[in-house]
């Protein structure tokens, strides 16, 4: 577990922001030295990382998580050293004021988004969100100190605070999809090159919190994988969601049950489960799996593709909250993927 725990904190600190996640490459590649065998990085952004099996023909496993998240890029410099800002991703504005931000200029520097005290609200204004154009962030410095380190489309980020809570649960920036991330490379490193079946394509894909799934896409048609497994973070049981529509943190991983998702390969990955003792539920997705699943299953020929995802709470804010088990158990779900000529029986 603690091993788990540690590659979730390095990934998640790394910063990703969507558009922007060539930024974090040697710190990826630092974190993850050792583990695969091949690495490349494509004209997207998608960090693509390779394990080979050694066997000759053997069929290829595409394991995707997406690595952007969610922030902003600059709009405007102003006098006083303010910035104005422009969305990357899906932001919830209401978490937005008083929150600490790291602007990646000519170097990283500390802001904070303004908050107009209750004193100073115009009567009705409590009661208003604020528009994304009307926020403002303070960096302390002059305008012309500013220029020189800060430009328009300069990436902003939320400030990095990883940390422990009870138990096996984590909070922190960027969970969503760096705790998924974490649990395809942690099966990378629990299954020897002797047991595995295939070889293991994970790609660290970029630009999906826009909802373009291009790095993903762009990927497979270099890969062309015979499976893909798609894993990202859905929504925690949360009082007033339905059963159906999430997953009980610290409960396992949740399969999606969708017309977009492979049948053959999904229910593969239900009776892994089963033979390997990892804890499950499934949610129903209907026609979209709100993943790269949605696209990765149409590209080139048709992929066989499942979705596998752990529970996170507070999702798009600076503090998401997962369960390590959780992410522990997608990883062994992954490596027994790894070691199963079953979970290719179905592909074409």
């Amino acid at each position: 577990m603690e091993i788990t725990k540690k590659l979730i904190y390095s990934l998640a600190d790394i910063m990703s922001v969507t558009g922007s996640e060539y930024r974090g490459r040697e710190e990826l590649l630092r974190a993850l030295e050792g583990v695969f065998d091949e690495y490349y990085e494509d004209t997207t952004g998608t960090h693509v990382f390779i394990k080979k099996c050694g066997r000759e023909n053997a069929p290829r496993l595409m394991l995707d998580a997406h690595f952007d998240e969610i922030g902003m890029i600059v709009s405007a410099i102003h006098e006083g050293g303010y910035l104005s800002v422009a969305r990357a991703g899906g932001l919830d504005r209401r978490i937005l004021p008083a929150t600490e931000v790291k602007i990646y200029g000519a170097k990283t520097i500390y802001g904070v988004i303004c908050s107009t005290p209750p004193h100073l609200q115009k009567a009705g204004d409590a009661k208003k969100l604020p528009e994304l154009e009307d926020i403002l962030i303070d960096t302390g410095y002059s305008k012309e100190e500013l220029e020189k380190i800060v430009r328009i489309g300069t990436p902003i980020g939320f400030y990095e605070k990883t940390a422990p809570l009870i138990g096996n649960r984590l909070c922190g920036r960027g969970m969503d999809n760096k705790c998924c991330a974490a649990a395809a490379v942690r099966a990378a490193m629990l299954v020897s090159r002797d047991d595995m079946v295939c070889d293991l394509y994970v790609t660290l894909s970029s630009r999906e919190e826009e909802g373009l799934a291009g790095g993903c896409v762009n990927a497979a048609y270099t890969i062309k994988p015979d499976a893909a497994i798609v894993t990202d973070v859905t929504f925690a049981k949360f009082p007033g969601v339905e059963d159906y529509e999430c997953g009980k943190m610290g409960e396992g991983v949740v399969i999606s049950l969708s017309a977009v998702t492979d049948k053959y390969l999904t229910r593969r990955l239900c009776a892994l489960c089963g033979e390997k003792d990892i804890k499950m539920s499934e949610t129903v997705d209907a026609t979209d799996t709100g993943t790269n699943a949605t696209m990765l299953a149409l590209t080139g020929d048709g992929i066989p593709t499942a979705v596998v995802s752990v529970p996170l709470s507070g999702m798009h804010t600076y503090n998401e909250i997962i369960d390590a088990e959780d992410v522990l158990s997608a990883a062994r779900l992954f490596a027994a993927a790894m070691c199963d000529s079953e979970v290719f029986g179905g592909a074409k």
